[in-house]
């Protein structure tokens, strides 16, 4: 959180719109936290800049579902981007393969999301078109 948070006061997310970035472990407290650091950055950005908007920044931003997504991370990252920005994280090697096992059964049992037959379709679709200019 403290880079992503770093990368919107810097401005460089604003002045790099075209760099993908993907956020590990569902963003972990941004989505709780966006509206805090949005409000900081309309106050301390320098005068006259127009602070660029950290929640349509941030909402530009591609997250990994590893960890522990559900019960309440994905459904707060989702008021703050569409399910085209999510991606499938596992945390393997550091993860242990049971935590791992425990991770993709969460998501295979849960709901799909509108639109989408399953999880794994919704986050494979997403990650073919995110990483589509690195498959040369």
């Amino acid at each position: 959180m403290r880079t992503v948070t770093d990368l919107l006061m810097t401005g460089t997310l604003d002045r790099h719109q075209n760099v993908e970035v993907i956020v590990p472990h569902c963003g972990g407290s941004l989505p709780v936290l966006a509206d805090r650091i949005n409000g900081f950055m309309k106050i301390f950005m320098p005068a006259g800049t127009g602070a660029p908007d950290a929640i349509e920044q941030l909402g530009r931003l591609y997250y990994d579902l590893a960890g522990p997504a559900l019960p309440r991370l994905i459904p707060a990252l989702l008021t703050l981007v569409g399910t085209d920005r999510l991606l499938y994280g596992s945390d393997h090697c550091w993860t242990p393969a049971a935590g791992v096992e425990a991770h993709v059964a969460a998501l295979d049992a849960a709901p799909a999301p509108e639109g989408s037959a399953s999880w794994r379709a919704l986050t494979t679709a997403n990650a073919r078109r995110c990483l589509s200019r690195t498959a040369h």
